[in-house]
């Protein structure tokens, strides 16, 4: 049987490993997790598709297929101490946006930075990276959560990804894990957000700081100082070609908190987000639970609560239920139910069923 030559075998196994590092979550769940890897490029990917039957077909839009993603990655370090990072989203259907209208994007960039590492404790990072919010959001990637849906909270109080600079490191504090991340977005956007059906950010900054505080158990909490620029909600107006996105008039504070509780045969996730009422705008948020426990072997039970306001001028909850299998990094396969006593294009009530894959 022939054998690679060893140099090769090596770094084919460290691109390997680097993968699932960067895809995988980070130690203690801490924030902005550094590059890693030794090589100057090493390539990956995930892609998924998502089936949907909604239990009310006629209130939603869509039926079947209600997702479809196929993201590259590409990262390695330009220098000792200088590395960079890529996520180019190569194909993409999604109705998980701040409108909750379908989007279908090819070649967006969600990650392109560089990042220099001065120490574990200081890293500084420029261009367009994560939006270091709780946890889902850095974690993103299909193959990675547990439901085929996403929590609003996860995305509806701020940008999935932002531009500018960030500032984080990792360190411990009395024998735990622990780290921080600090962003700042100024008012420059990587591709026009008229199109898009995504909030961002106009200027922004902030946050967040997270801590094991049990072997096991991390606490975060995040905050944040921005403006948004949102689409034109459908529910608000009649959908035209020149509708103008909405901008908020002044700024407004963002407060979140997060936890995470993990052992070899379950783990709990909570998420919450704030932005506390102003002179002109109402205050929004939400916050949800999720479980999953170990059933047998690769397959867990995964339930999820979520309670958000307002959504069309009304407070939205919404449950989940189902089941998880993951067989491995190459697949991972997600079906369950989702209710919601109010259906609506941004909270579907039905079957889901994903398959996703890391490659």
């Amino acid at each position: 049987m022939p054998h690679l030559p060893s140099t090769l075998a090596r770094t084919i196994g460290a691109a390997f490993a680097a993968l699932l590092v960067l895809v995988t979550p980070a130690r203690a769940q801490l924030p902005a997790p550094p590059v890693v890897g030794t090589g100057p490029v090493q390539i990956g990917g995930y892609g998924s598709v998502t089936i949907s039957r909604p239990e009310h077909p006629e209130e939603v839009e869509g039926v079947d297929v209600s997702e479809l993603a196929a993201a590259l990655l590409a990262w390695g370090r330009i220098a000792p101490r200088a590395s960079y990072f890529v996520e180019l989203d190569m194909a993409k259907r999604i109705s998980e946006t701040w409108t909750g209208r379908e989007t279908s994007e090819r070649l967006v960039p969600v990650r392109l930075y560089l990042e220099y590492t001065a120490s574990d404790l200081l890293r500084l990072r420029a261009g367009r990276f994560l939006t270091p919010i709780g946890q889902w959001n850095e974690r993103h990637a299909e193959p990675l959560t547990w439901t085929p849906t996403r929590p609003l909270t996860t995305y509806r109080p701020f940008a999935k990804s932002l531009n500018g600079l960030l500032v984080a490191g990792e360190g411990a504090i009395a024998g735990r894990d622990m780290g921080y991340a600090m962003f700042w977005a100024p008012s420059w956007n990587v591709r026009p957000v008229e199109e898009a059906e995504e909030s961002s950010f106009i200027n922004a900054v902030g946050g967040r700081f997270a801590i094991e505080v049990y072997p096991g158990l991390t606490l975060g909490v995040s905050a944040a100082r921005m403006r948004r620029s949102q689409p034109p909600d459908p529910g608000e107006t009649q959908e035209t070609e020149t509708e103008e996105r909405e901008e908020e008039s002044t700024h407004r504070a963002l407060l979140g908190g997060d936890l995470r509780w993990e052992t070899p045969r379950f783990e709990v996730t909570a998420e919450t987000a704030w932005l506390p009422r102003t002179e002109h705008q109402i205050d929004e948020g939400g916050a949800f639970v999720l479980a999953a426990v170990r059933v047998a072997g690769p397959v867990w039970g995964v339930a999820r609560a979520e309670l958000y306001r307002p959504v069309d001028d009304r407070t939205a909850r919404t449950a989940f239920a189902g089941l998880t299998l993951r067989a491995g990094p190459h697949l991972v396969v997600k079906l369950g139910r989702q209710f919601s006593k109010r259906p609506s294009t941004k909270i579907p009530d039905g079957w889901f069923l994903s398959f996703s894959s890391l490659f």
